[in-house]
């Protein structure tokens, strides 16, 4: 699926067709063929292999600044089934005309986005979005784990009860669940520091980060930060 929205006069998102791209417009691309890679390429300049790095389920978080883009990876959490949760990861690229989003599925977290559930939210604010993103991500994890320690604390209950494979099974479910979850927002609190490490670096042309733009990525290593507490509680 690729599809382009941007926001109208009334900060109303709207999806706009790929031949009527402008600048400020943003591209998402959920579980995309080898023809909607290629017409993204087209669109966007963004070299073909690194579109498909975004879609390798076991990449890694990190940041790479290239002359014309730039390239940031973030892990999001996924629901497998019950009692199963995963970290999925989605690829951020910013160029000097859009603002792109590509990931293996679609995305929990870029469809909150793409429900108008942020009013602050606006494609052209290529910085704030990106860290909007992030925050979304964080706020996720913690809203899945606070799933995960009421389960826990169901299943703890009934193997009290009575010991049985089953409940067992799901508890170590869970606890393999916390483990991609700690590992997760490690990677994702390293590129959070990275990207707050580039306001005091000449900024490339392509992240103008503002004084409001700071304050939101300190809240959002706050919020990560407390995820990874309570994950590892």
């Amino acid at each position: 699926m690729l599809r382009a929205y941007k926001h109208n006069e009334n900060h109303i998102l709207c999806e706009i067709p790929l031949e009527q791209l402008e600048k400020g417009s943003w591209i998402n691309c959920a579980a995309p063929d080898t023809a909607e890679l290629t017409k993204l390429n087209e669109l966007t300049g963004i070299p073909v292999d690194s579109l498909q790095t975004a879609l390798d389920r076991e990449e890694r978080s990190h940041v790479e600044l290239e002359d014309d883009y730039i390239f940031v990876v973030v892990n999001t959490p996924v629901v497998l089934e019950t009692d199963a949760y995963d970290a999925l990861p989605l690829g951020i690229f910013i160029t000097r005309q859009f603002f792109v989003t590509v990931c293996l599925e679609t995305n929990t977290v870029i469809q909150k986005f793409l429900n108008n559930s942020f009013t602050s939210f606006q494609t052209y604010k290529k910085t704030r979005f990106l860290f909007q993103i992030l925050s979304q991500a964080s706020s996720s994890f913690l809203f899945y784990l606070q799933q995960i320690y009421k389960q826990t604390d169901v299943i703890e209950t009934q193997v009290r009860k009575s010991l049985q494979n089953k409940e067992l099974l799901r508890l170590l479910e869970l606890q393999k669940s916390l483990t991609y979850f700690n590992f997760a927002l490690h990677a994702n609190e390293n590129v959070m520091e990275r990207l707050m490490r580039l306001r005091n670096s000449p900024l490339p042309s392509l992240l103008k980060m503002y004084e409001e733009d700071e304050d939101l990525l300190e809240d959002v290593i706050i919020e990560n930060k407390q995820a990874l507490e309570m994950a590892e509680i």
